[in-house]
């Protein structure tokens, strides 16, 4: 397994959208205020998440599996990225389609030998 890490000058979504970083988030009781910077694990996460899931994310930035959810959930409300359900809720509405056609062929078939 190779994990694929790009650096870059600067971060991309904290370029895009500051907003994000404006506010300080108590994701944890211990944390100092203002200690922890999202902006690596953002980039990482919108570059990463089609190919790579969540856990896998966390295991490869070394990170605690909440921070990543957290961030998932914060890059979603923006729009930064998608929901990965989607496209598999449109491919099994796809298979249900062809199935019901199939069947709907099938009683079509029936009517016209009783007929």
């Amino acid at each position: 397994m190779t994990i694929k890490i790009k650096v870059t000058d600067r971060p991309v979504v904290k370029a895009t959208n500051p907003e994000l970083y404006v506010n300080h988030t108590y994701h944890m009781k211990k944390a100092i205020s203002y200690t922890y910077n999202y902006s690596a694990v953002d980039d990482y996460v919108v570059e990463n998440w089609p190919t790579n899931t969540m856990k896998a994310m966390a295991n490869d930035l070394n990170e605690y599996p909440n921070r990543i959810e957290y961030r998932v959930k914060i890059l979603k409300a923006v729009g930064l990225i998608e929901h990965k359900t989607s496209n598999h809720k449109q491919g099994r509405l796809s298979k249900e389609y062809k199935v019901l056609m199939t069947r709907a062929k099938a009683i079509k078939k029936q009517l016209k030998e009783s007929a």
